[in-house]
């Protein structure tokens, strides 16, 4: 492997270990999210309570849990941008 690269690579890894609590915090969030949705979801449905608009409301905040998976993915992204720069276009 050239030096380059391993340097590179070094740098992803440094910055992967940096944000390493952040992303378990990231991943920790989204989980019990996820979970707390599907368990209100199953409730409301099994207590005969899931109206179009009730479940319109509570899927409505998948978009939350969407964030927070999209900033745990631009951790990633900017790993893969020290990795792989694009050559600049002038």
């Amino acid at each position: 492997m050239s030096d380059s690269l391993e340097q590179k690579l070094q740098v992803v890894e440094r910055l992967t270990a940096l944000f390493k609590f952040e992303r378990m915090v990231y991943l920790g969030v989204t989980v019990i999210s996820l979970i707390m949705l599907l368990t209100s979801g199953v409730m409301l449905i099994l207590e005969g309570n899931a109206g179009p608009a009730e479940m319109t409301l509570l899927f409505g905040s998948s978009g939350s849990i969407t964030l927070t998976a999209g900033r745990l993915l631009n951790m990633w992204n900017e790993a893969l941008k020290r990795l792989m720069p694009e050559p600049e276009t002038n």
